[in-house]
């Protein structure tokens, strides 16, 4: 049980805007994610905070750093945490924050002022560890506290999701698509659209628009490195990938 002073709201909003969303790596305060806060009589605290989606696959994670965030403010007492679910005007907002209101997204590594550091990892022959070099290169990195980002862009043969040893899916908000997190790392890949190993035969223009849609619908957030897990040869995804982030290294 605590004594002395009650904790303010103002104290308990401080703890929450050091808590930032998972997935947008963002603090909640900022994304309009808290609903409401409430300090009470006996010192506990009640807090509702908003989901992008009803489905949202980081809840748990969630509604944790919430809880242990306002229960480090000094005086608080029991802790409770409900969830809400955004309406539609809201995540048009939230969307907004992100991306500004552009009509159409665009590609943030292919911008002039890109901070971000895209590497294409390829070889002119398949079964040579292209994408072990990526994932152990990703995690690596991101254990030295950088923001890092795969792509898995071998759309015939794809196998980051395994490799990094996940099968979570991407969020959606709005148009919006927000890629799951593995040993630090955001990865977006065709295998997460697909049933089990199901091959995909795309070519062309097809291929071309995959690539475009992962590269800019996706909500990478800041990222330091973007990695490029491309699939063996020089074939439609190297020249998509040429064209689209002229940049790559």
């Amino acid at each position: 049980m605590t004594t002395g002073a009650l904790p303010t709201e103002s104290a308990v909003r401080a703890a929450l805007s050091k808590v930032d969303d998972p997935e947008i790596g963002k603090p909640i305060t900022d994304l309009g994610m808290v609903k409401s806060v409430a300090v009470n009589d006996d010192a506990s605290v009640d807090v509702t905070v908003y989901l992008t989606t009803s489905g949202c696959p980081m809840r748990t994670e969630i509604s944790g750093r919430v809880e242990r965030a306002i229960a480090d403010v000094p005086g608080v007492g029991t802790v409770r945490v409900d969830l809400d679910v955004m309406n539609d005007e809201q995540r048009t907002e939230l969307r907004k924050k992100l991306r500004g209101d552009k009509a159409e997204p665009v590609i943030p590594f292919a911008q002039p002022g890109s901070l971000t550091r895209v590497y294409a990892v390829a070889s002119g022959k398949g079964g040579v560890g292209k994408s072990s070099v990526t994932v152990n290169l990703a995690t690596a990195l991101a254990e030295r506290g950088l923001s890092v980002g795969v792509l898995d862009a071998d759309i015939y043969g794809h196998s980051v999701p395994r490799m990094l040893g996940s099968d979570a899916k991407p969020t959606q908000v709005e148009r919006m698509i927000m890629p799951p997190i593995s040993h630090g790392v955001r990865f977006i890949s065709i295998g997460q659209f697909t049933d089990g190993n199901t091959p995909v035969t795309w070519r062309g223009p097809m291929l071309h628009r995959a690539l475009q849609q992962f590269l800019a619908d996706v909500y990478w957030g800041d990222l330091d490195i973007l990695l490029l897990d491309l699939p063996p040869g020089t074939g439609d995804v190297a020249i998509s990938i040429a064209q689209l982030i002229p940049g790559a290294e």
